[in-house]
């Protein structure tokens, strides 16, 4: 048997830290945050094996990646996985049902309490060790405002979008093995539900929580049946027919309301609808003590023999490690014959996220076994490896550190986490293309930022220590079976940009020199044109900067939906948030501000946010908001500006939910939801629209917005552009994800800049049509509709770059293709045409990118991962 633990993270700004267990039968993931998909994907980890997740604490921090990767491992065959960790974890996982489903997988989740730490399997026998802070006080759940009843809410229908220029396939919204991630895909079926009959209904909230599991994760024989098909459905004759996506969530909570989940219900209904029982954070640590298999060793069957012990079954029953009797009556034990037998290697997780933890867990009596002097005891072992998360607080404090010490010198430690193992560039594949991308204009695509210094010094924090401790490093290795050590063969080193990259303005091949060259004489032409003075447009010095241009799930180059639009004098807002919105943030602003004279830093941008448009459920265009709430509550002051939330109904459940584990400061976050301002509503006066304008004005009041609405759309059940009015007399669109809509023609005329969806090539429309997306050909048409200035075009399901082919020379609209961490301003907008040339050749077929992708090509998961992407 072959077995070693793996450093997946050491912890940056843009991927928490997380270890990888490999063992022949499996492999085991410890924590899954943001991001730490895409670190897969870039150091080409393989998702097949991964059948356990363990989570040292219910902390988005440490779960924030999970939904994201239980879609991910659905989709590349993954039929059953199990999740371990603290109080609060199978809530945390259900808050998300709304949008985090599939029918071709089981999830099970097991919680650890102080009196039940422990589980095994073929490989590991783990040991959680819980621990809390010296002031742990659970309090009382956050008492958040009702919702509005569906007697108060109108039932108008929005004016439907063309029918011919957006034809969808008949029953498209029905979730289906092999199709693209779906959310809640709430179809006419499911809206009209009024119950479903169940022999045993749940009798408590723990039994609650797992029905629900149950119901997202429904491992069916048949993929394709619809999850409630083995059910008795009721329908309700009298329930309105809902007719638009909008009206469908009053349908859906009128024919449910009947249900609470405050008691024992009688009768069962659709778990994606159910409220959840309530719970408070339990902000409890888990540190896991683990140990490998006994190692069996050989088995010596001349020594068997000569004591009297036949061939056959007793020889199997010494080997699983029984004793047996010979013919004479004589007892032979294992360790007569088998040779090299030992116990299973022991190695740690350490989780101390303050110094707050620190007495509990020196004094937690699960590791006095692993303590002392070796061998003073029968049942004494020597831990082998230990990880530690804990930062500088942490590993400075003198407890600590003499607990550390305790283990004896024979132990490796590991230290993983950001304060120690740097800032370092994760994303080596992003930042070669965006070196690539600056020889067009280094404003426009600047350099990520980085930094190759810890903030602080390892040896200086555990000096005079009489242990053996290293730094995390990207697939560093430690060995467990069959024999024990650190393996640094794999280790990814810290990349320099100049200095690693310099070398390819000076390349042999053709296609870069080629590049380069077309990549001076844009730069060159753009110098001309600025000399005649610039070009006078409505909010010229309005910045807008893609952080995530890709579709699905994250990839090498491009990371999921996520745009900011910054405006000057009135702080910033931000269109979608897939997951690692946060990082590529902090690489794009320059870091943490580390100093009051720092010209830059993400902080300023997190302080400076005033509002977040969550377009759709979809799970690639929101999972990075936890964090970013989180963070701007940590920054946020008496004299801050209120934060606001425009998003689908469904999308604040989820949230108020997710609270209920971890206080990420959503109660401070002002939520306008998505159907109460679509832009029909204010041209017909409709009191929902009235009932949202309070919350309308303060946003207006404080971002300079003059005008708002959302534009019901065609993809999924409560998607939604929005079109944004400032009274500089500037105005953006945002489509969201969708088929060529009129709605969004006809809320966006006249826009400044058109950011539109542009998932497909135009070769590809049958795709388009069944994914309910757009072409490159759509994107564009529909900005010259709308008569759009700039049309930028974003979410593409490539997995490497590739420019769309498209005739921009006779076009209405300026057009303009989006890179992650682009940032380029309003006036600059019809610079990038120029760039056209020059990218073609960057990404043509010849590019090392494009051979890259011909070579994965061939990797079974990525074809399968590709195909979801489209």
């Amino acid at each position: 048997m072959k077995a070693y633990l793996q450093v997946l993270s050491t912890g940056t700004a843009d991927c928490p830290p997380s270890v990888i267990l490999h063992f022949d039968s499996q492999r085991y993931l410890i924590n899954c945050g943001e991001g730490t998909q895409r670190l897969c994907m870039q150091q080409k980890v393989r998702f097949s094996k991964l059948k356990t997740i363990l989570f040292t604490r219910t902390h988005w921090d440490c779960i924030g990646g999970a939904p994201g990767m239980l879609l991910t491992l659905s989709d590349v065959g993954i039929r059953n996985m199990r999740l371990l960790g603290g109080e609060n974890l199978t809530h945390a996982i259900i808050s998300t049902r709304h949008f985090v489903y599939r029918n071709t997988m089981a999830v099970e989740t097991v919680e650890f309490t102080k009196d039940s730490g422990n589980y095994r399997d073929e490989n590991l026998r783990i040991t959680a060790v819980q621990v809390y802070p010296d002031s742990f006080d659970r309090g009382m759940p956050y008492e958040w405002p009702s919702p509005p009843t569906p007697s108060h809410r109108s039932h108008s229908s929005s004016p439907s979008n063309s029918a011919a220029a957006s034809p969808v396939p008949k029953n498209s919204d029905s979730p289906v093995a092999g199709s693209k991630r779906s959310s809640d895909e709430l179809s006419p079926l499911t809206s009209t539900l009024a119950a479903v009959e169940d022999e045993q209904s749940p009798k408590n909230d723990t039994e609650i929580r797992k029905m629900i599991l149950e119901g997202m994760f429904n491992l069916s024989k048949n993929t394709n049946a619809h999850p409630l098909a083995n059910k008795k459905v009721k329908r309700n004759p009298r329930a309105p027919a809902p007719q638009t996506d909008v009206d469908m969530i009053e349908a859906a909570r009128t024919a449910e309301t009947s249900h609470t989940c405050g008691g024992a219900p009688a009768k069962l209904v659709n778990g994606r609808f159910m409220d959840l029982p309530r719970t408070t954070p339990n902000t409890s640590a888990i540190s896991y003590i683990c140990q490998s298999a006994d190692y069996v060793g050989k088995f010596n069957r001349e020594a068997a023999i000569a004591l009297g012990v036949k061939a056959g079954k007793p020889f199997g029953e010494l080997v699983s490690g029984k004793s047996v009797q010979t013919e004479s009556g004589d007892t032979v034990h294992p360790h007569q014959v088998i040779n090299g037998g030992r116990p299973g290697r022991v190695f740690m997780v350490i989780d101390c996220p303050s110094t707050d933890y620190v007495s509990g867990l020196v004094s937690a009596k699960e590791f006095e076994r692993f303590q002392g002097a070796v061998g003073s005891g029968s049942d004494k072992l020597t831990a082998a490896c230990i990880v530690h998360l804990g930062g500088h607080a942490v590993l400075s404090h003198p407890e600590y550190k003499a607990w550390m010490q305790r283990f004896g010198p024979e132990t490796q430690h590991i230290i993983a986490n950001q304060e120690y193992c740097s800032q370092k560039l994760i994303w080596r594949s992003q930042s070669q293309s965006c070196y690539k991308l600056s020889a067009l204009d280094s404003n426009i695509f600047p350099l990520p930022y980085y930094s190759n210094t810890p903030a602080h010094d390892l040896s200086a924090d555990l000096n005079g220590l009489a242990v053996k401790a290293d730094l995390a490093e990207s697939m560093m290795t430690f060995l467990l079976e069959p024999s024990a050590g650190l393996e640094r063969s794999e280790v990814i080193q810290p990349m320099e940009l100049f200095k690693d990259f310099s070398p390819l303005k000076n390349s042999p091949k053709d296609y870069l020199r080629e590049y380069y060259s077309m990549a001076l004489k844009a730069r060159e032409e753009i110098a001309k044109e600025k000399a005649f003075g610039p070009t006078e447009v409505p909010g010229k010095d309005v910045v807008l900067t893609s952080l995530g241009t890709g579709s699905s799930h994250p990839s090498k180059y491009r990371n999921v939906s996520a745009t900011l639009v910054e405006t000057p004098r009135h702080g910033s807002f931000l269109l979608d948030t897939g997951e690692g919105t946060y990082g590529q943030m902090f690489r794009q602003f320059g870091g943490y501000r580390l100093s009051a004279d720092q010209a830059n830093s993400v902080d300023d941008r997190i302080k400076g946010l005033k509002g977040i448009f969550i377009s759709h459920l979809h799970a690639d265009h929101h999972l990075g908001i936890v964090t970013l709430i989180d963070r701007w509550n940590q920054l946020r002051t008496a004299d801050t500006d209120p934060l606001y939330l425009i998003a689908p109904l469904k999308f604040n459940t989820f949230l108020q939910e997710l609270s209920d584990t971890q206080d990420f400061g959503y109660q401070n976050v002002r939520y306008i939801q998505s159907e109460d301002i679509v832009h029909w509503r204010q041209l017909q006066h409709d009191p929902r629209y009235r009932t949202a304008r309070p919350a309308l004005m303060s946003l207006f009041e404080t971002s300079g917005f003059k005008d708002i609405q959302t534009v019901d759309v065609i993809h999924c059940p409560w998607a939604y552009g929005i079109s944004m009015t400032h009274k500089d007399g500037w105005k953006i669109v945002y489509s969201g994800d969708t088929r060529p809509s009129q709605n969004l023609v006809e809320a966006g005329q006249g826009a400044t800049v058109l950011l539109h969806e542009a998932t497909f090539e135009d070769d590809m429309e049958e795709e388009a049509l069944k994914k309910r997306h757009s072409t490159t050909k759509e994107a564009i048409m529909v900005g010259e509709g709308m008569e759009a200035k700039h049309t930028l075009l974003t979410h593409f399901s490539q997995r490497y770059p590739k420019i769309p082919r498209f005739d921009a020379d006779d076009k209405s609209t300026i057009i303009g293709i989006c890179f992650d961490l682009m940032s380029v301003k309003f006036g600059e907008i019809e610079h990038l045409a120029k760039f056209l040339p020059a990218l073609e050749i960057l990404y043509s077929p010849q590019s090392d990118e494009a051979k890259e992708g011909e070579e994965e090509n061939n990797d079974a998961e990525l074809k399968i991962l590709q195909k979801q992407s489209q």
